[in-house]
């Protein structure tokens, strides 16, 4: 997961360093790279996740042969190759992170959609059903991880959807709510929040009513985020069911 973070793939929420290592390795020396890690002076971002001090976690892992190296990222001996890093990663990370980490795989290009073949022949079965929620239409990992849990919870989600005169929606729910997920790395500064408001006025004259949540609306308080979602969904469906009734009371 380490690897993967290095070349910006999404990686989940663990901040220790992920060391892989062949199964005959030994004399590891771990304690002596306890220390080292992100430096108090160095701020985490999504673009910045240094692995924080610490004894890391390590992984004994048959090389994967099928895997695939790129000389521009992946050239150095002691960095893991991309596919068997993903596969580390899947096989560590529950299911929802280890979605977005192959979707932000497959959107960063560390991977290709031909790799996937090899990717869940080498998985164990009880991981094969990830494969049909895979979209590497996602910007990130968070908006992988909200379009799962959506979908699971029985909602029609769409994502990258257009508006008109805008950036797109990342999400957009069972057609009539949008929703933007939004981080401090990229939604900061006067120029960007100014662009973010005019978006949110912009879907709303659209008739896409658009909520906006940041990673900590999705992993501390996922529970009252989805009621809140599912309200918006429901008085918009209500809305334009109203709406066709009025309609078609008038042309009756």
């Amino acid at each position: 997961m380490s690897a993967l973070r290095r070349v910006g793939v999404w990686g989940g929420l663990d901040a220790a360093l992920h060391i892989h290592v062949p199964p005959s390795a030994s004399r590891l020396h771990l304690d002596e790279i306890a220390a080292l890690g992100r430096s108090p002076e160095t701020r985490r971002t999504d673009k910045t996740f240094w692995a924080e001090p610490g004894r890391p976690r390590v992984h004994w892992q048959r090389a994967n042969a099928a895997s695939t190296r790129t000389a521009r990222s992946w050239a150095d001996d002691w960095l893991a190759d991309p596919m068997s890093a993903l596969r580390q990663a899947v096989l560590c990370l529950d299911d929802e992170h280890a979605i977005a980490a192959i979707d932000s795989a497959l959107r960063k290009k560390v991977v290709h959609a031909h790799n996937l073949e090899s990717l869940f022949r080498s998985l164990p079965r009880r991981l094969q059903r990830l494969r049909v929620e895979l979209d590497p239409a996602a910007d990130s990992g968070p908006e992988s991880i909200v379009r799962v849990r959506m979908r699971r919870a029985g909602f029609v989600v769409e994502p990258q959807v257009s508006i008109p005169g805008s950036s797109d929606l990342d999400l957009l729910i069972n057609g009539v709510v949008g929703l933007d997920i939004d981080s401090r790395a990229w939604h900061t500064g006067e120029e960007q929040i100014s662009w973010d408001y005019g978006k949110t006025l912009q879907s709303f004259a659209f008739g896409r009513p658009t909520l906006r949540i940041l990673p900590h609306h999705i992993f501390d308080m996922w529970p009252s985020t989805l009621a809140a979602i599912s309200r918006a969904v429901s008085d918009m469906e209500e809305l334009h069911r109203l709406r066709g009734m009025n309609r078609n009371r008038s042309t009756g």
